[in-house]
This record gives C-alpha cells, sequence and structure tokens, in this order.
C-alpha cells in the first residue's frame, strides 16, 4: 500500500498513550519512529504490542552525564521530535524547542502535554482520565440520578489527542515542504477534549443551563435504549423514532406506545429471553436502527473486520494474535514489527542516525548515557485458577469457551 511518510524520521520521548498511539499511526504511515526511554527507569516488561509495534527503541538516561548532548545529537537526524513531557523537564535538560531548532533549524517540534506549554497550567501534569474530567465529558455521561460517568475506554482522551497530533504533524511536513520551515506544534490532552464539546461550549456562553446526563436516552428519538438479551453480558443497543414505534412493536411482537412511554420496561422483559442476534436481525430488516453489543471478543472475530483487513498480525504460529489496523484501515496490509527491546536499536540508532564512531558507542555504553534491558519473557497463559480468582474479584465476568475465533479468518 501507499505509505507516504517513508523517509520520514520521528524520534519520540513517550510514555502512557496518547503520543505512542499519535506515532504508532505514524509508524503506519511509513515514518521510521525511534522510541526513546531510560533503561535506568524502564521497564522490561512486555511492552503493549499497539503502542510499540514498528518502532525502534532507544535506552537513554538524560540524567546521566552526556545524555542530553546524545539526545541532540541525535534529534539533529531526525524531522520530528516529539514528547509528552512537562515543558519544565524539556527545559531543564536542554532539549526543549529552542535548543532543538539551534540544531535543526527545519524540524518539526511536538510538545504534546497536559495544558499546553504556556498559561498557569502549563507545568502541571495530566493523563487522559483526567483530561476527560477537568474537560467536562464525564459531568455528561451517565444517569441523571447517578454520579458522573466517563468514556468507556481507559484511552479515550490520549487517542482524540493522539490523532489530532497526528493531524497537525502531517500539515508541518506538508508547510515544510512548502517554505522549507519547522513549526512547533504546541498541543494538549485538556484543549483537544474541550474541542469534541464545541456546540455544549457554544450553548453555555450564550446562556444556556448546563447540560444534563441523560444516560442511554435520546431526545430525538422515542426510544434510545439497551436492554439485556438471552446469555451472559448479551445486550442489545435499540434506536427507534416515533414513526417507527408501530413497525417496532409488530416486530417484536409487543405493545408500545406510539411517544416511547413505558417502552423500555416492556421491552426489558420481553428480551431477557431472546437471541440478541435473532432481534437485531428482525429490525435491521424493518429498518429499525439496531446493533448487539460487542465486547472485545466480539470484535477480534468481526466477519465485518477481518473482510475489510482491518486487522493486522504480530507473531507467528500459536503465539500470534490480532492488532488494531490504524484508524485509516488497511491492517492487513501495513508491515507490523513486533515491539522490540529496550535500548535493542541502540547502535543502530546511534550510528545510523547521530553518526557516532564505534569508539564513540562504546564510550556511551561504558558511561551509562545508553544501555539495554533483557528482553521480556513471553507471555504465559492464564489459568483456570487465576481466571476464577479474576472473576471472583469482579475484574471479569466471564472467560468465553474459545478466545480466538479470529483465526478463522486470518489464515
Amino acid at each position: 500500500m501507499d505509505r507516504p511518510l517513508e523517509g520520514i524520521r520521528v524520534l519520540s520521548m513517550e510514555q502512557a498513550a496518547a503520543l505512542p498511539f499519535a506515532t504508532r499511526h505514524l509508524a503506519d504511515l511509513g515514518a521510521e519512529v525511534i522510541r526513546v526511554e531510560s533503561h535506568r527507569r524502564g521497564s522490561a516488561a512486555q511492552p503493549e504490542p499497539d503502542l510499540f509495534r514498528s518502532k525502534r527503541r532507544l535506552g537513554l538516561d538524560l540524567g546521566t552525564e552526556g545524555g542530553p548532548e546524545l539526545f541532540r545529537r541525535v534529534a539533529a537526524g531526525c524531522d520530528i521530535v516529539a514528547h509528552n513531557f512537562t515543558p519544565r523537564v524539556m527545559r531543564q535538560f536542554g532539549i526543549d524547542y529552542a535548543s532543538i531548532r539551534a540544531r535543526k533549524p527545519d524540524v518539526i517540534y511536538v510538545s504534546l502535554t497536559g495544558f499546553g506549554t504556556t498559561g498557569p497550567w502549563g507545568e502541571r501534569p495530566l493523563f487522559g482520565p483526567g483530561a476527560e474530567a477537568i474537560s467536562g465529558h464525564n459531568e455528561m455521561i451517565g444517569p441523571a440520578d447517578a454520579w458522573p460517568g466517563r468514556p468507556g475506554t481507559i484511552v479515550y482522551a490520549d487517542n482524540t489527542c493522539g490523532l489530532n497530533a497526528v493531524f497537525a504533524i502531517l500539515a508541518a511536513l506538508d508547510h515544510r515542504d512548502a517554505t522549507g520551515k519547522g513549526t512547533h506544534i504546541d498541543i494538549s490532552l485538556y484543549e483537544t477534549q474541550i474541542s469534541q464539546l464545541g456546540p455544549v461550549v457554544a450553548e453555555r456562553s450564550f446562556g444556556a443551563p448546563p447540560p444534563r446526563r441523560i444516560g442511554n436516552s435520546d431526545r430525538r428519538y422515542a426510544l434510545h435504549a439497551v436492554f439485556s438479551t438471552l446469555g451472559l453480558d448479551r445486550h442489545v443497543a435499540i434506536s427507534a423514532t416515533r414513526e417507527q414505534m408501530p413497525v417496532l412493536a409488530g416486530v417484536l411482537g409487543v405493545s408500545l406506545s406510539e411517544d416511547g412511554t413505558g417502552a423500555e420496561i416492556t421491552l426489558a422483559s420481553a428480551l431477557a429471553s431472546r437471541d440478541g442476534h435473532v432481534v437485531v436481525a428482525a429490525l435491521q430488516a424493518a429498518g429499525i436502527a439496531a446493533a448487539e453489543v460487542a465486547d472485545a471478543a466480539d470484535q477480534s472475530a468481526d466477519e465485518h473486520l477481518w473482510a475489510r483487513g482491518y486487522f493486522g498480525l504480530l507473531g507467528d504460529g500459536e503465539r500470534s494474535m490480532p492488532v488494531a489496523g490504524p484508524t485509516f484501515g488497511g491492517g492487513r496490509d501495513i508491515p507490523m514489527q513486533p515491539p522490540h527491546g529496550l535500548g535493542a536499536d541502540n547502535e543502530w540508532v546511534l550510528s545510523e542516525v547521530a553518526g557516532l564512531s564505534t569508539a564513540e558507542i562504546e564510550a556511551a555504553v561504558e558511561s551509562g548515557v545508553v544501555g539495554s534491558l533483557p528482553a521480556p519473557a513471553p507471555r504465559s497463559r492464564t489459568t483456570p485458577e487465576q481466571t476464577a480468582l479474576r472473576i471472583d474479584r469482579g475484574e471479569l465476568s466471564r472467560v468465553d469457551d474459545s478466545h480466538d475465533g479470529w483465526r478463522r479468518f486470518a489464515r
């Protein structure tokens, strides 16, 4: 497939999820991504495949004498330098935008922070869940009579911010191609989350009351809800307008009012003993929006996603696993490399990117500026005893008999 960022090199000092998610997409587009971490503070644990795949890993400790200078030498050989630490950390080590630009005037420098690099909150740390809360998302999620909720994934804010960063980087590359000039991209978790609430912010600025939490309901529909169906943790979501209510009632063989009054109670009782797949098929055939509520096991074995080539595969044989493709699609066609060990690419990066001699590389290793950690052992399968314990703790509600139904699509 077309990989438009081939030849572009990225040095990323990244942690958590937002920036790793962004650079993963850059790697999928063909960029050569170098993830830099401290081998003194890093972990030899099995890395997260979705965030570490297809990246080189440099073990470099900025706190060791010579570390910042070595970072600057590597950065001089890269098109894009990115970080998601507080501005103070970057200034402390002399690897902020001004310092890197002095070495590479046309650098595209990405500061992905909690609140931005300026302003009274500029030095405050922030992670995704906090960004979702402080931006106001949580206040609008959940039932009206319950505590504020939050998006259903711990990385919602991270992924939103990461994709915005990708868009900004692509625009900066176009700008550099046209003018020869670099760019400082100053992007924050807080502001990208606020940007998702544009209509709400606009309404409030004109004196509208704060939005009220309404759970799964929607004012535009007579029925907009989720119902339990036959089986453990199986549900269906149904949306119907006022005009569709008689059709809905006829398909399901129940009595419903046109305005939806009492519909949720009636359907909760009627659908509890029915096969959700059958219910959804019947409603969709009648033109009513309905879907089974999927979980991760459903998605990994989704015939539609596999037919479209959404998933990529990491590993071989029994150790292989499906991983999410890029947001723009085509995971099947993108070369995916398993995560490297921390420091596994030290020699290549220092020689090919920073231009160090063999003697200089050996000196850097001897001084402790660069280093590596042992490759992690493959993850072992969870034992039945561990599974039972997790279910007892409430961490899991069930474990399916077959967890690798996706394999029939991956041949």
